[in-house]
Formats: structure tokens, C-alpha cells, sequence
């Protein structure tokens, strides 16, 4: 597939101006990247000590210089005129200076290439003064504020657009900073990338009060275009109806104190203020009536809503036929082919009047056959390519919904996960996207890792028990895989682990050390306690009623311990970090599962076991996605065993997941033989293989060994274990980064 034509629109009206690093930076980086471009350059403003740089560089580059009559007329108006001169389909407007790395241009036009219609940039490693940043992040903020946008840096001057974005969108003054607000407003699709910064110009410092008040008012203007154009009543009528509130009482407080106690008005200038208030507050109710008016009698020509896609079925015409075929050709016949002979019976078959003829018994009759018109074949386009690229900003919630769609979709692979991975433990993402045209084929979340135990290596997912690749058939997963495969061999890792839970089609090195634990909940809450084994039930009746029986002959106190969906976080991280201490294993820190609280909110629940005293015995944290509950962290105490506690708790989280409407419940992962896989079995689940494959790309690479399961690790357990918590919890928030 041809490379689109990329025009890099450059506006120059100041001294500051730099051409030629600009085309030959530029035009370097989007040629080695396999792109062809142009620059145009519009001198909006005197260019004559510019024109012979531009020619010089127009020998060498596709080149082309607009001149704007008079000057002065402002970067909308440039822009405006350069996207019309320009050829290319993919338009990047830069600063007339390297103000981002070249580059980082590429990253522009992949993700327009990708399917953005508008790409904001956002300029990383700020390297202007801390008071330029400052304001700058200040201005962004309040825009994120007020209009709940995610742009981080609408003053970069690099942007990137397809050419009927600014035919759409209308931007002029000092709007064009706000093209990407306008553009998604709009219903075009709009993505922010982050950009390495490398120089700034302008003015340094504090711009002056006109500066900050014009930004005010663009803030203003830009508000009320994008939440209030076709809803100015909602405008007008909250100013006014504030206004009529604050000045309406004040002015009937004092016209009762001048008619009930005849009081004088004439030194009452908060009656006046009052007054002039309610009837300001009323000319905005109007103002807003007025522009109603003007919008409803508009309302046929605005269409402030982007088309991305129509599907049609098939329709039928008034007699029933399909529509566009002849309702003279049989249905039941294939086009071009002669129809059904008719049916015998005891009479002679009807027969179209041109065959009535006379001649008797011996007369021969030739049926017509009516003529069928030939219908030309279609030609099937070839199928388009695909093609693997990373996952573009701005996409999440496109991913989310592609892993919420895929019956192999599990919790893990939401971009909630990936965030929290790299906000508590800054391993890097390189998520990977197949794609057909614009329809996704396929994900692959993946993390780059570094860790002085495992190496560096990339991982799908780390700290989750699921992962891997989702793909709708075999081509996107062999394309995903083999693009995974070249990227572990880029970033030179040892292996790319892929943590399936079902097995994939193909030969890959796979670990046998986990399992996991899932089954189908019942329809019922009261049905859960049938389903597991009679030895477990005992041990819940004996946690849960105060007055149970005695277990298989064994005289056992009764403890009526009760669970609740309402644990927090504190009491949480107590119970995991102690049971992690017990087996000589670091644990996460409580930031991380604060910080998964806090990304997922209500899909993150919190059961705890609390004894009679008020003492929390054990909690777990689940998941819930789609139609499945994940028991995921828990811990207890280690003298809490002999109360029961740990199978009420699962209990009850089985019988609450069926009260909220889940289907399935997913105890998670173990390893092989061990005690928590014994535990879970004797909870009546069967266990399944879990299908851990590894790309060792490497050399020398082999599976991980690096598990409890390693006998070399059994001295560092037991030292573990003896540590003081405060001691285990400070380095365990340390190591944990490393074991992914």
C-alpha cells in the first residue's frame, strides 16, 4: 500500500524563522520513514529575506511558498491558506523552528495514518523557563477543567490533521490553538502524542496583562462555542437567572421596607444594585431566547456530527422482489439460468396466450421461456492487508472495547491495568494492534520488564495471571506474534512471556507450573453451600452460625463470623503482606492496590471476615468484568485457620457475585500441588492448565526459573519469613518492581 503524501504547513510572520533546519529536519525524518512530502510556506508578513533561503531549499525539497497580501493577518487565517495549497491528504502544521524533534513528526502522521483525523501533540521534557511552564500548564489545566478534555499542551504548535478537518472546522483569530477542542466537538477523531521538546522561542517570562486577559477570553469564547452553540439559552439563562437570584431579593427586601415602613430608597444604593441585577439577569434570559430562535430556524443546515460508517441490508420493493433485481425473474432460479419447468396436473398446464394454438391432441406446444436479463458480476475487492502498529494515544477506551467483545477477554487486559502497572511500577508498554484497514483483528498488551532476577524480557501481563494475545482468527494472531517476536528482538529481551489462559493454536515453549481454578455460579444464592464438598461446608457452618454442630465427631467452638463486601484497603494490605512474610515472599506495596481502587472504582470490592470482637480475620480483593468475579489479593491471619474462616469468606463471595448478577467465578491461579491448589480443590473446583507460552529470542535463553517452586530460593524464603514486617514491607515494596 502506497504511503500517503504528508504536507508540512508552516506559517512565518516574525524574525524568528528557521528554514532550513525546519525542511531539511522534517524532510528527513518522514523520508527515511518511508513518506512522501512537501512543505508550504506562507509568509504572512514582509518575506523578502526569506525568499531566497526557500528557493535554495525548493532545488532540493518539493517546495512551495504562499505570500499573504498585507501581513499581520494571524496563524488561522496562514493555516487556512496553506492547507488549501497543499496536496498531501496528511497535513502537519510546525512552527517556523524545530520546536519538537524531527523525529517525532513520524509519530504524527503514524497516528493519522492509523485513523486519527486530528493529532495534538504534547511536548515532554519541557526545556523553556519553569515560569513559561508554569503558565503553560496552568492555561491546560483550567481548559481540562472546564471543558473536560484530556489535551495536556493545546500551545504546542505542531499538529497534525487530515485536510477535511480544517474544511469542517472553522477556526480563525487566535482559535487555532484550540483546533484539536474544535475538531472533537466536532465528531472527528482526535488522539494526543507525546513529542520530544527541543527548542522554544517568544517571550520568556510574564506576557503582560493583555496576554492574560486575551487567553481569558479565548478560554470563554472556546467554552462557549464547543458546550453552549446550540444551547445558548443554557448560557445566557444560568448568567441570568444568577443575576435575578442575587438582585431580586435584595430589591423586594427594600421595596417591603419602603411600602410596610415607609422607608426612604434615596440613600439605598444596594437597592439600585439589586435592581439593576434582576433586569440584567432578564435581558440574558432574552438574549438566550433570541439565539434559540436563531439556531431553530438554522437547524437544517448545522450538522455539528461526523459519519463513520453506514450499513445497509437488504430491502425490498413494493411487490415483494429484493430490491434492484426484476420482480419478473423467478425467485427461486439463479440469475442467467432458464426457469423451473411447471408443475403437471389433471388438466393442461397453463400456458402463456402466444402458445395457444389449434392442432388437436397431436399438436406440440414449445413453452416460451421468458428472457432473463444478464446482471454484470461485481468484482469482490481484494481483501485489505494487515498490518501490526503500537496502540496510539488516545485509543484506550477503542482497546477496552475490543477486549470487553473478545470471549477471551479477561480483566487484565483492560488499559486500566496498564496504567496502574505503569504509574506504581513504571515498566513501559509496547501494546501492539493488528489491524485491517480500520477494523481491529487483534491486541497484545506487552511490557517491557528489567529485573536483576529475570532479566529483561517482555511480558503479557505482569502481576496478572492472565494476558496474551486476543485475535479474531489465526493470520492476526501469526501477524501479532511474529510482530512481537521483532520487537523482543529490537529492544534485545531474553524471552516474550505470554500468560494465555486458553490454549492458542501453534508450538510454542509452554511452562507447566500453574493452574487455575474457575467454575459456574447457580442461579441461586442458597445453592452455592450445596456445591461445595460436605468436609468444607462444615468448616463454613462452623465460621458462619454461632451454634454449629461438632465436625465429624470433633468437639469445634462455633465463632459466627460475618462477611461484608466493605473492606478497605489498610486492612487489606495487613492481612496480604502478613501472609506473604509467612512464605518468604515479597509483597506489593499498598500504593498499588490503592491505585487499583482508584482506577477501576466500583468493579474493585473488598469482602472482609469480622469475628463478633470487631477484628477483621481475613479479607480479599476481587475484580468483576463482564460476567465474571476474580478472587484475586487476599490474606488472614495465621491463627485464624481453625475458625474456618478462609472457606466462609470465598462462600461468600460466591453467594454475592450470584446476588449481583455474575455467572462465573475465577479463584485464580496456583501452582501445581501446592497448598493453596489442594485448598482450592477441596472447595470442590477442578483445576485447569494454564497455558504460559514463551518466545525465547535471546541466546540462551530458557524458561524462567525464578519461582517458589526452586529449590536455590528456599534459604532467601526462610530468611524472608523471619524478617520484621516493617523490614519486609519497605523492601517489599522495593523488590516487587523486579518480579513481575
Amino acid at each position: 500500500m502506497t504511503a500517503p503524501l504528508v504536507s508540512v504547513v508552516v506559517a512565518i510572520a516574525g524574525p524568528e524563522a528557521q528554514p532550513r533546519p525546519v525542511v531539511d529536519g522534517f524532510g528527513k525524518a518522514l523520508t527515511a520513514a518511508g513518506y512522501g512530502c512537501e512543505f508550504v510556506f506562507v509568509l504572512d508578513g514582509p518575506g523578502g529575506r526569506y525568499e531566497q533561503e526557500l528557493r535554495e531549499l525548493g532545488s532540493r525539497w518539493t517546495l512551495r511558498i504562499v505570500q499573504l497580501e498585507g501581513g499581520g493577518l494571524g496563524e488561522s487565517i496562514a493555516l487556512s491558506a496553506g492547507v488549501a495549497k497543499a496536496h498531501g491528504d496528511l497535513v502537519v502544521n510546525v512552527p517556523p523552528y524545530l520546536q519538537i524533534d524531527p523525529e517525532d513528526i513520524v509519530l504524527v502522521v503514524k497516528a493519522l495514518e492509523a485513523g486519527a483525523d486530528c493529532v495534538a501533540t504534547w511536548r515532554h521534557s519541557r526545556i523553556d523557563p519553569w515560569l513559561n511552564q508554569m503558565q503553560s500548564r496552568l492555561f491546560n489545566w483550567c481548559l481540562r477543567l472546564i471543558m473536560n478534555m484530556p489535551f495536556h499542551d493545546l500551545n504546542s504548535g505542531t499538529r497534525g490533521f487530515r485536510r477535511q478537518v480544517l474544511e469542517e472546522v472553522a477556526v480563525y483569530g487566535e482559535l487555532y490553538r484550540f483546533l484539536p477542542v474544535m475538531a472533537r466537538r466536532q465528531g472527528f477523531r482526535v488522539v494526543e502524542v507525546r513529542a520530544r521538546h527541543r527548542e522554544e522561542k517568544g517571550r520568556a517570562g510574564f506576557y503582560g496583562l493583555g496576554v492574560y486577559l486575551r487567553r481569558l477570553l479565548d478560554i470563554l469564547a472556546i467554552t462557549f462555542l464547543t458546550r453552549f452553540t446550540q444551547r445558548p439559552l443554557r448560557f445566557f439563562g444560568y448568567l441570568g437567572f444568577g443575576a435575578i437570584a442575587v438582585g431580586a431579593p435584595v430589591t423586594l427586601y427594600y421595596l417591603w421596607s419602603r411600602l410596610g415602613h415607609d422607608e426612604s430608597l434615596s440613600n439605598k444604593p444596594a437597592f439600585v444594585i439589586g435592581a439593576i441585577l434582576a433586569a440584567f439577569g432578564v435581558q440574558l434570559i432574552g438574549f438566550g431566547l433570541i439565539g434559540e430562535i436563531i439556531i431553530f430556524t438554522q437547524a437544517p443546515n448545522l450538522r455539528d456530527y461526523k459519519i463513520e460508517d453506514v450499513v445497509e441490508g437488504g430491502a425490498e420493493t413494493a411487490d415483494g422482489a429484493p430490491a434492484g433485481l426484476d420482480p419478473s425473474v423467478p425467485s427461486d432460479g439463479a440469475i442467467g439460468s432458464p426457469p423451473a419447468a411447471p408443475a403437471a396436473s389433471g388438466d393442461q398446464a397453463a400456458l402463456p396466450a402466444s402458445a395457444a394454438v389449434d392442432g388437436g391432441a397431436d399438436a406440440v406446444v414449445e413453452p416460451t421461456v421468458p428472457t432473463v436479463p444478464t446482471v454484470p458480476a461485481v468484482p469482490v475487492p481484494p481483501p485489505e492487508p494487515m498490518r501490526v502498529r503500537p496502540l496510539l494515544p488516545g485509543e484506550d477506551s477503542r482497546w477496552d472495547s475490543y477486549v470487553s467483545r473478545h470471549p477471551l477477554g479477561t480483566f487484565f487486559h483492560r488499559t486500566g491495568w496498564a496504567r496502574a502497572v505503569a504509574e506504581q511500577f513504571r515498566h513501559h508498554q509496547h501494546h501492539l494492534v493488528v489491524e485491517q484497514g480500520r477494523r481491529w483483528a487483534g491486541v497484545l498488551p506487552l511490557f517491557l520488564t528489567k529485573s536483576p532476577f529475570l532479566g529483561k524480557n517482555l511480558v503479557s501481563v505482569p502481576y496478572a495471571v492472565y494476558g496474551g494475545l486476543l485475535a479474531d482468527d489465526d493470520a492476526a494472531q501469526a501477524a501479532l506474534l511474529q510482530r512481537a517476536e521483532q520487537l523482543g528482538r529490537e529492544l534485545g529481551v531474553g524471552y516474550v512471556e505470554l500468560r494465555h489462559l486458553e490454549l492458542r493454536p501453534g508450538e510454542r515453549q509452554r511452562s507447566p507450573l500453574y493452574v487455575t481454578f474457575r467454575c459456574d455460579l447457580p442461579e441461586d444464592p442458597a445453592a452455592v453451600m450445596g456445591r461445595i464438598p460436605k468436609k468444607a461446608r462444615a468448616e463454613v457452618r462452623c465460621a458462619r452460625d454461632p451454634k454449629a454442630p461438632a465436625i465429624e465427631g470433633k468437639r469445634r467452638e462455633s465463632f459466627g463470623i460475618k462477611v461484608t463486601p466493605d473492606g478497605s484497603v489498610d486492612e487489606l494490605f495487613a492481612l496480604f503482606a502478613e501472609n506473604k512474610r509467612r512464605l518468604g515472599s515479597p509483597a506489593l506495596p499498598k500504593q498499588w492496590f490503592q491505585g487499583l481502587v482508584d482506577e477501576f472504582g466500583k468493579a474493585v470490592v473488598i469482602h472482609r471476615a469480622v469475628e463478633p470482637s470487631g477484628r477483621t480475620l481475613a479479607a480479599v480483593m476481587s475484580f468483576c468484568f463482564k460476567d465474571t468475579v476474580y478472587a484475586y489479593y487476599s490474606g488472614s491471619w495465621n491463627d485464624v485457620n481453625v475458625t474456618g474462616v478462609n472457606n466462609w469468606i470465598y462462600c461468600a463471595i460466591m453467594e454475592w457475585a450470584v446476588e449481583q448478577g455474575y455467572r462465573r467465578f475465577d479463584f485464580g491461579r496456583s501452582r501445581a500441588d501446592s497448598g493453596p491448589a489442594k485448598f482450592k480443590r477441596n472447595m470442590g473446583f477442578e483445576q485447569e492448565p494454564l497455558h504460559y507460552e514463551y518466545l525465547l529470542i535471546g541466546p540462551g535463553s530458557k524458561l524462567p526459573e525464578f519461582h517458589p517452586s526452586n529449590p536455590k530460593l528456599a534459604l532467601p524464603r526462610r530468611i524472608w519469613s523471619r524478617l520484621p514486617m516493617f523490614v519486609c514491607n519497605g523492601l517489599g515494596a522495593r523488590l516487587s518492581r523486579f518480579i513481575p
